[in-house]
């Protein structure tokens, strides 16, 4: 009886390619489970914010605010937004882009407004390429007091960040 070749030729490196695409895989539904996770995290109740000054200097951190999404890790960084809290004064949020096209058609600011309308505070149209990005908005917009979530979200609609702001 005649053995095939193929068994022995041709089965390591499919076995390989296997296990490769395997982890791989698997190294994706670990990553949508971590995104997962980060956005059920956001849709939670505001707790606590980034008590910050006029000039953006952080008086008493928050470290749940303004964490950066598992898919953007490395990718993108945010300051907290000051001065938080605000009054009727505009609000920065400071961004820097870290990679060149890590984020693709921009990125968009978002909050709930007092009818818990999700509003588009700000948006940076373009930030393919490295460097510093500011989104600047007035908190009247909102028409609400109170522990307010803010949330950035990419073009695609997946969230990138999010943190609280106190309105007085």
């Amino acid at each position: 009886m005649h053995r095939s070749s193929f068994s022995g030729r041709f089965w390591l490196p499919l076995a390989f390619a296997f296990i490769v695409v395997s982890a791989m895989v698997m190294a994706g539904c670990d990553s949508q489970e971590q995104q997962d996770e980060f956005v059920q995290e956001a849709g939670a109740t505001p707790s606590g914010f980034a008590q910050t000054d006029a000039a953006g200097r952080i008086i008493e951190d928050d470290e749940n605010d303004w964490r950066v999404a598992p898919i953007y890790g490395g990718k993108v960084r945010f300051d907290p937004a000051y001065p938080n809290p605000v009054g009727g004064d505009f609000v920065t949020i400071p961004v820097t882009i870290l990679e060149f096209n890590s984020i693709q058609g921009g990125l968009a600011l978002r909050a709930r407004d007092a009818s818990n309308n999700l509003r588009t505070l700000d948006d940076i149209l373009d930030a393919s390429d490295p460097g510093a990005y500011i989104f600047r908005f007035s908190p009247a917009l909102l028409n609400r007091t109170g522990l307010v979530r803010i949330f950035i979200f990419d073009r695609l609609g997946e969230l990138v960040s999010y943190g609280d702001l106190m309105i007085e």
